[in-house]
């Protein structure tokens, strides 16, 4: 384990990209300049004091962009950053006082925590980011943190439905009663599930691992009113013998929170080499491939709001599964990413500057492309220090 997280230490998330055996001049095609430029113009129009501010909502914070900025302040070597958003997060956002558990509050805004209920997507990034900052700054409290949140997300964001555990959205009693159970498949990280096996030695998060790749597979590859394009929905929910349903008021789409799914998959297949991620990943790049022939104007299921899919944070992760898959359209699809990009003086941006979710994880394929390899010989299989040193971290 030691030798997994130097691995990550020392090449900070290698990715692989087709044909590309130079690092770029301009600064808007050079990964390093981008990855810096850009988390300087994060840091700068985002953080106040160690909190995440999403200016379009009335500068409010959520649990999921402290999770976030701690990760990649993590990647960018940024201590000060990263214990910064650590202790507003703990003094603010955790429920150790106000719950007795250790998972974070998801919405703060006009000076106070608004909703206390949890969100565990934001709580196992928070614990990811934690257990590589224990391995890459040696501090034993951010081990300590981690282990006491994974706890609690075991005891109160997981429930056994018809024999089979499921990472739920949000805390819920230990037996679950309700008719339908409300699950997100962006949610689902199988990679992190397996570190944090490796962590605590608990073999419920390997069961959370297959239970991602038994919810996608039935969603991608079995018959039903459910598939649609390839893709995955934002929300689905589940009965009580585990059936898959759509969740009343949620529309069927792959849409803001759906982009997340196969950043987290192409994450398990680069670190794990799992073959059920790349079979997940071959099914999102055929997808991808359909629509890219079409001049890439859609990416679900008859949705009116589809154009706005089309920006950084969607092409980042159509290239994650093309690239993982081997489609010769993932160089285009880079191409595409960068003309995403604005600069400001020194600082680079995507889309729009206040954005604060496109800005959180549109960067990530040019932090991949820093260590990239200097081949063009796709077809050797990646040895084992290439995998170990590639994470798809902050999803």
């Amino acid at each position: 384990m030691t030798g997994f997280f130097r691995l990550v230490f020392f090449a900070f998330l290698s990715f692989f990209l087709i044909n590309c055996s130079t690092v770029p001049q301009k600064p808007e095609e050079n990964p390093e300049e981008i990855s810096a430029r850009s988390w300087s113009h994060f840091k700068r129009t985002f953080l106040r004091t160690g909190r995440v501010i999403r200016p379009t909502n009335n500068n409010d914070t959520v649990s999921e962009g402290e999770a976030y900025v701690m990760l990649r302040a993590v990647l960018m070597n940024d201590r000060e950053t990263f214990n910064k958003c650590l202790s507003w997060t703990e003094a603010v956002l955790s429920r150790k006082k106000s719950h007795g558990d250790r998972l974070l509050a998801w919405h703060f805004e006009n000076g106070q925590v608004s909703d206390t209920a949890a969100a565990s997507d934001a709580d196992i990034d928070y614990a990811f980011s934690l257990i590589l900052a224990y391995r890459t700054w040696h501090d034993k409290r951010y081990l300590q943190i981690a282990r006491e949140v994974l706890k609690s997300v075991l005891d109160h964001e997981t429930a056994v439905i018809n024999g089979r555990l499921y990472f739920l959205p949000w805390p819920s009693r230990k037996n679950v009663t309700d008719e339908l159970v409300a699950l997100n498949p962006s949610y689902y990280a199988p990679s992190h599930f397996k570190l944090f096996y490796e962590v605590s030695s608990d073999n419920r998060w390997i069961q959370l691992s297959d239970t991602t790749y038994d919810l996608l597979e039935r969603l991608l590859v079995s018959s039903g009113k459910l598939k649609d394009g390839g893709l995955v929905p934002d929300w689905i929910a589940v009965d009580k013998q585990g059936i898959i349903r759509t969740l009343p008021g949620k529309p069927v789409i792959y849409g803001w929170d759906a982009v997340r799914v196969p950043l987290r998959i192409a994450a398990d297949y680069y670190l794990y080499d799992d073959q059920r991620a790349l079979s997940i990943l071959r099914w999102f790049s055929g997808s991808f491939e359909k629509e890219f022939s079409s001049n890439f104007s859609i990416y679900s299921c008859k949705d009116s709001t589809k154009k706005s899919f089309e920006n950084a944070l969607f092409y980042s992760a159509a290239y994650a599964a093309t690239e993982a898959a081997g489609s010769s359209i993932a160089p285009k699809i880079l191409q595409r990413l960068r003309k995403c990009i604005r600069m400001n003086g020194d600082s680079f941006y995507y889309n729009s500057p206040d954005d604060y979710y496109i800005n959180s994880l549109s960067w990530l394929p040019e932090y991949y492309l820093i260590n990239k390899t200097k081949t063009t010989d796709t077809s050797r299989p990646l040895d084992s220090e290439k995998k170990l040193s590639f994470q798809w971290l902050g999803l």
